[in-house]
């Protein structure tokens, strides 16, 4: 019996590193054998209280991961945290919306700025003309130029009760675009965390605040949270979400001390946009977060992002 489990070990081994949820250390949707064609997928958290994964554009190696929304449904209207990356796909959330309720859609909360998360908010704007964009300021100036920018502005924190459900909207750090917001709802203990979180996904500091973000997610962890609901990544049980939560600030501390070593080391890799120019990637020891999905594409920017940091050039 003792020789039969540890050979069931080994196989378990062989096939790859997995979350507490059984599935594969990855955001790619390929490696959960699923397709474009398996989604939207609507995860209930709480009555009422949804994660909504759509779909992000592919990366340059044709990896595709979810981009996650929150929809709480109330008798009194519904509120969206975070949209979609175009307007299909935010249609597809609307179509949602409309067979669970007839309430209008009445906020949507802009948690990350960044077009795969706005993009498709005209598509909101057009099915419930009233609906209310709110955000934090940072995300407002961002957005000034958006064909719907924000009108309402979260500094600190704002509380929204619907239907007997409060929602509260808060900025507790900077972290993955400078302006990023929070939504939490202390009835059931869900924290939907944006791009703050990207489970299974190499961390992405093109627009980042390497340190910050560390300190950001340690305040999460801090709160009493059931559902830790991420940006990007598959939302699977609780306990997964918030075990890997805390995978993810390793994986982000990791880089973070994987691009100090670098600049130790003096191998340059300037912030010019452009892969070519990143010597520094060449000698870089990702460990095991590499092939991570977003790896190949985010690697240099990221290094980048922490020489910034280094010398004191990061944006205030």
């Amino acid at each position: 019996m003792r020789a039969l489990i540890s050979l069931i070990c080994i196989v378990a081994g062989l096939a790859g590193p997995a979350t507490a949820a059984g599935f594969p250390e990855s955001g790619d949707i390929a490696k959960r054998g699923l397709t474009k064609a398996d989604f939207p997928r609507w995860i209930e958290l709480a009555p009422n209280v949804f994660a909504y994964e759509g779909l992000e554009f592919p990366d340059t190696a044709d990896i595709v991961v979810t981009t996650v929304s929150l929809v709480v449904i109330t008798s009194d209207g519904v509120v969206v945290v975070d949209g979609q990356g175009d307007v299909r796909q935010t249609q597809d959330m609307i179509d949602g919306i409309k067979k669970r309720t007839s309430q209008p859609l009445r906020y949507v909360i802009v948690a990350s700025d960044h077009i795969d998360h706005v993009a498709g908010n005209a598509t909101f704007k057009a099915a419930y003309p009233n609906v209310v964009f709110v955000s934090s300021p940072v995300s407002q100036r961002n957005l000034a130029k958006n064909e719907n920018p924000p009108t309402e502005t979260v500094a600190d924190k704002r509380v929204i009760t619907m239907g007997g459900t409060e929602i509260q909207v808060l900025n507790i750090g900077r972290g993955h675009t400078g302006g990023d917001l929070v939504a939490y709802l202390p009835q059931s203990k869900v924290l939907f965390m944006g791009e703050l979180y990207m489970r299974h996904i190499f961390p992405a500091l093109r627009s980042g605040f390497p340190s910050e973000w560390l300190a950001t997610i340690k305040k999460a962890q801090a709160m009493d949270v059931s559902w830790y609901i991420p940006g990007h990544g598959f939302v699977d049980d609780m306990a997964s979400m918030k075990a890997d939560l805390e995978g993810y600030r390793v994986a982000l501390e990791y880089v973070i001390k994987e691009g100090k070593r670098l600049h130790a080391l003096g191998a340059p890799c300037p912030n010019t946009g452009k892969p070519p120019s990143c010597e520094a990637l060449k000698q870089a020891n990702w460990g095991p977060y590499l092939g991570w999905a977003w790896d190949e594409n985010q690697a240099r920017l990221a290094i980048s992002k922490v020489y910034q940091e280094v010398e004191g050039k990061l944006p205030q």
